[in-house]
């Protein structure tokens, strides 16, 4: 492989490390912000849950957005977790079958948190439009 080769893959990797830094960090954002918006929401426009139709979408969107937020923690920690692997392996020959299994691990959970959000979301517009 030559200099300019080597530079570009070191800038692939650079832009691929940035590119899952934001990921994480607007899945978070996402899942925080909206189980702060249906805090508001409930405390503005349905103050009495008794009276609330369908209180069990709002209920499992809070379980939703919950459980995305401790996935993005999980995911956070196994990157650290591969980092640390990687230190240490990086010159064995199964290096990449290793780094696959990691690779693999980190976009199942990314794949989850974004099928979670998902969920999470239409369970809330559920609950909204059904207490406007």
């Amino acid at each position: 492989m030559n200099e300019g080769d080597k530079r570009y893959e070191q800038e692939l990797y650079k832009t691929l490390s940035y590119s899952n830094e934001q990921f994480d960090k607007n899945v978070l954002f996402i899942a925080s912000g909206a189980l702060a918006i249906s805090f508001a929401f409930v405390e503005k426009l349905v103050p009495n849950l008794e009276i609330a139709k369908q209180k069990d979408y709002l209920i499992d969107a809070w379980y939703f957005f919950g459980c995305v937020i401790f996935i993005s923690l999980i995911c956070h920690f196994i990157s650290i977790l591969s980092i640390r692997w990687s230190i240490t392996n990086h010159q064995k020959k199964d290096f990449e079958k290793g780094m696959y299994r990691w690779n693999l691990a980190t976009r199942i959970l990314n794949f989850t948190m974004i099928i979670g959000l998902l969920i999470g979301i239409i369970l809330l517009i559920n609950f909204i439009k059904q207490n406007i």
